[in-house]
């Protein structure tokens, strides 16, 4: 059997504002491989809790090898209705929580903006879980400064999902004006049919 590894949410706070309409719903989501849609883990959706959430949700990403996994990516994303905009990400070095006492490890992590911007901070508790050992009891928040930093690759695959969901705001936008081109034709030439009818 293997290790794995528990991830508390505590919260995200001083999160950039994505919406256009209304407060940020957000999410959080990890993974060792961010190339493996797949893998993450997820928080629970927070509705309009705009730039300040709070999660306390307990996460477990099994098959952890603290020999090959070395890093813990983080993406917090804006839930919408196409394609969910990415509002932060970040990388955890997990050698902090594999040599901290116990192993368990909580702290507040900075966050990176799409643009590769430091803004805000994520609470997290992480620990190692050996095989067949319970998950850790959570208490109190993040009472240390951990170390987390913004990955290249992973920053080109946050601006990448950046793309999508502005594709998808174009898609809609193009289907609406479609649609309401196709209204204005049949309303014009409904209109011209009743002229001629009337004449």
């Amino acid at each position: 059997m293997s290790h794995s590894l528990q991830i508390f949410a505590h919260g995200a706070h001083q999160l950039e504002d994505v919406e256009r309409f209304g407060k940020n719903d957000p999410y959080a989501k990890f993974t060792f491989n961010f190339k493996d849609s797949k893998s993450f883990v997820k928080t629970a959706v927070k509705k309009n809790a705009g730039k300040d959430v709070e999660w306390n949700q307990d996460l477990i990403i099994e098959n952890y090898d603290p020999n090959q996994n070395h890093t813990l990516y983080v993406e917090i994303l804006d839930d919408e209705t196409l394609a969910d905009e990415p509002i932060a990400f970040t990388s955890i070095p997990l050698r902090q929580v594999v040599d901290a006492p116990g192993q368990v490890f909580k702290g507040r992590f900075d966050l990176y903006t799409v643009s590769g911007k430091e803004k805000g901070n994520i609470g997290l508790t992480l620990a190692v879980l050996k095989p067949g050992q319970s998950p850790h009891s959570v208490s109190g928040g993040p009472d240390q400064q951990g170390f987390a930093q913004a990955d290249n690759e992973h920053h080109s695959h946050i601006k990448s999902l950046k793309n999508k969901e502005r594709a998808a705001d174009v898609g809609t936008a193009a289907a609406i004006a479609g649609l309401v081109y196709g209204a204005k034709v049949l309303h014009d030439q409904h209109e011209k049919e009743k002229k001629a009818h009337e004449q």
